[in-house]
């Protein structure tokens, strides 16, 4: 409510202020037109007119005639709200320019004998000029201070006019005897110059930087094609033939020749500072960093503006930059303020573009996304085994379908079958059926030759809770081999010549769909997962359009720190899915907010993208290879030679946690700690006994089921 009545407070001081001067500014004119009329024909201005008329010519003499002029100017000044008011400094140099004027036509009357008058002030300061500096020097003195105070009380940059009058005048003797240009018949007229008040530090406003990254990039082109001969082979356990995609198979990026040009850039940077001017914004435009998509004005603000002045007017900067929406970023590294403004015209960001670029493809993780690109054309690489799990969340048509198969296709085209696994989810049953029959896919559920794209909300359940066992047994044998996580496990196999361990990537395309039907299962799955699996080599990419405090859960949220966010439908949605505002001004079409762990700030990238036919193509190609399906399945029991010794203690409990249930007829974590000793080892009794079956958990419910006719047979066989 505070902050409310603040700013209609200051709206309405706003409007009083530009009503005060459209008051002043109709006196002036009113005042310019009268004191014009007294001194031209004072007979008819009648007594009050003549006697001012012949005060000024005492006072003033033939500098009289400057005054109607000045007022004509304070009416411009005050008519005019892209001018800045400076009502005391023009005062002075106002008094400055007629004292200065009656002066110099003093002398002018003695040095060249013409009729003019100094009047009172000429007559006075006349003499001592002269005996200080003579007559020629005074003349001189007198002309330069009355050129001075005349410029800057219109205005006007002394060194900006004598600059451009020599440089015109050495273009002009340059290109003397040359033929004329024709001019073009569509060529526009240009507009009178507009006077613009000069800033207190510089003689004239100085043009905004454009970034051009073309030289940038001509050299890392030469740098990545120096450390292409020095970049180290694979060490792999056994020869593979298998071939990685080209990238010829997609089609060119036009996103890598866009251009645009200088003149229009500059033109919307001049336009945006009126725009802030207009509303008593003072800001420089310092840089321009065009984009395929976006182009980001970085602005300096003028001391004591605040950033929130920018944003509470980014209804009124978009109308006048004819865009559907633009977002105010601030930029501590050039204490400055950016605004991304959509280009007129937009250009497609290919996925191609971004995997031949020097940030791809000097990427040595299997597990490289190509993004997109930045605002200033630059791709964008991120590395999923340091995040180590992404969430992504966005409206409909946002553009978070392509986002996924950028994602996969990435991924494709740095690994082996061998090396990363998919675990498709799917419930829409539209987005994965492409992949469905590529080496990469994984389901713990099913052999390697029946795996497939997982589509049942149950069967997802099913599979990632087996995922768990899976991320388990990964741990059991990475102990065993003394390896901290998946990439020392798999550096140990290739020098002892044994099988590696792949990455398993999975990726649910719509979360919401799965937690409506088995929230609960999922949701615990997904959180023992996200929290334990990054060392295994076992990542998460989670989906959803709908990204609301019931699908994306704290939990979740907690386990998942890097974020990408598409285009939202409202400023909640943003808040979920990044704990910020700024997803809802994205124009959509592939355009992101990107999140990356253990950063403050989003990036924006303007995602790949990528047709189903470049897809089908990828997919054509891996396929043509024949590469075998081969992964083993998980292990139903954890053998004895791989358990270790906490493990080879709890299944020594297991027989008389078995006795224990069937005396007492029930199971419970505190029964079991009371009987055994300690809340760990319980909890492990209790995951061993789930595991080989003697007790389940229905879904929905929170009390054990006992299968007492499995623990009887087993108690006969091992008793």
């Amino acid at each position: 409510m505070a902050g409310k009545k603040k700013a209609k407070n200051k709206k309405q001081k706003i409007n009083n202020s530009n009503r005060n001067r459209e008051v002043a500014a109709l006196f002036f004119v009113l005042a310019a037109f009268i004191c014009a009329y007294a001194i031209i024909v004072p007979d008819s201005s009648g007594i009050v007119g003549k006697a001012f008329s012949e005060v000024m010519f005492q006072m003033f003499g033939t500098a009289t005639y400057i005054l109607p002029f000045i007022l004509l100017w304070f009416f411009i000044v005050h008519a005019s709200k892209s001018i800045e008011l400076r009502e005391r400094m023009d005062f002075i140099w106002s008094a400055a320019c007629m004292v200065s004027g009656a002066v110099l036509f003093s002398f002018s009357g003695v040095l060249f004998e013409i009729d003019a008058s100094g009047g009172w002030f000429g007559e006075k300061l006349f003499p001592f000029i002269e005996q200080l500096l003579g007559v020629t020097l005074g003349f001189c003195v007198a002309a330069i201070t009355f050129v001075y105070s005349a410029a800057k009380l219109f205005r006007i940059s002394l060194s900006a006019a004598v600059y451009n009058f020599f440089r015109d005048f050495t273009e002009n003797s340059d290109n003397k005897g040359k033929e004329r240009p024709k001019p073009n018949v569509l060529e526009k007229k240009p507009e009178p110059p507009v006077f613009q008040p000069e800033p207190a530090s510089k003689f004239e406003p100085p043009k905004p930087n454009i970034v051009n990254k073309k030289e940038k990039e001509e050299k890392l082109s030469k740098e990545k094609a120096e450390k292409e001969k020095q970049k180290p082979e694979k060490v792999d356990s056994k020869n593979f033939d298998y071939r990685l995609p080209q990238t010829n198979i997609l089609k060119s990026d036009p996103a890598t020749s866009f251009e645009t040009k200088k003149e229009q850039l500059l033109e919307r940077a001049e336009l945006l500072r009126k725009t802030l001017a207009d509303f008593d914004i003072s800001a420089e435009v310092k840089d321009i960093i065009p984009g395929p998509v976006v182009t980001r004005y970085d602005l300096v603000l003028a001391p004591g503006v605040k950033i929130q002045a920018v944003s509470n007017i980014i209804d009124n900067i978009s109308l006048t930059m004819r865009t559907s929406s633009i977002r105010v970023v601030p930029i501590p590294e050039k204490a400055a303020v950016g605004i991304e403004v959509p280009n007129p015209e937009s250009v497609i960001v290919g996925l191609r573009g971004i995997l031949e670029s020097r940030a791809f493809e000097s990427s040595k993780s299997l597990l490289s996304l190509a993004l997109g690109k930045t605002t200033d054309g630059e791709g964008y690489v991120a590395n999923l085994a340091s995040m180590p799990h992404l969430l992504i969340a966005g409206a409909t048509g946002s553009g978070k379908s392509v986002g996924i198969h950028t994602i996969i296709l990435s991924i494709l085209y740095k690994a082996r079958p061998d090396e990363v696994k998919f675990m498709l989810i799917d419930p829409k049953r539209v987005e994965m059926p492409v992949y469905k029959d590529i080496p990469h896919l994984y389901n713990p559920c099913s052999s390697a030759a029946d795996a497939d794209i997982i589509t049942n909300p149950r069967e997802a359940a099913a599979a990632l809770k087996k995922l768990v066992n899976v991320m388990d047994e990964r741990y059991v044998k990475f102990a065993k081999e003394m390896a901290r996580n998946i990439e020392d496990y798999n550096n140990k196999m290739a020098e002892s010549g044994r099988e590696k361990e792949f990455y398993i990537v999975v990726i649910i395309d719509e979360l919401a769909d799965l937690m409506l039907v088995a929230q609960k299962e999922i949701e615990d799955s997904i959180q023992r997962l996200a929290q334990m699996a990054r060392a295994v080599g076992i990542h998460l990419i989670l989906a959803t359009q709908r990204p609301s405090v019931n699908v994306i859960t704290g939990v979740i949220k907690a386990n998942f720190p890097a974020r990408l966010s598409f285009q939202t439908t409202s400023k909640i949605d943003s808040r979920v899915i990044l704990d910020a505002l700024g997803a809802e001004d994205l124009i959509g079409k592939g355009d992101m907010l990107f999140l990356p762990p253990g950063e403050a700030r989003a990036v924006r990238l303007q995602g790949a993208f990528v047709s189903l036919k470049e897809a089908e193509k990828i997919i054509d190609f891996i396929n043509d290879q024949n590469f075998p399906r081969i992964y083993e399945p998980i292990a139903i029991e954890v053998s004895a030679e791989t358990l270790n010794p906490v493990e080879e203690k709890t299944m020594k409990d297991l027989i008389p946690a078995l006795i224990l249930i069937n005396e007492r007829k029930r199971i419970s974590q505190d029964l079991l700690k009371a009987n055994f000793g300690g809340s760990a080892r319980a909890t492990n009794i209790l995951s061993v006994l789930e595991m080989k079956g003697f007790i389940e958990k229905p879904e929905g419910t929170n009390k054990w089921k006992i299968n007492y006719d499995k623990i009887n047979e087993y108690l006969d066989m091992n008793f």
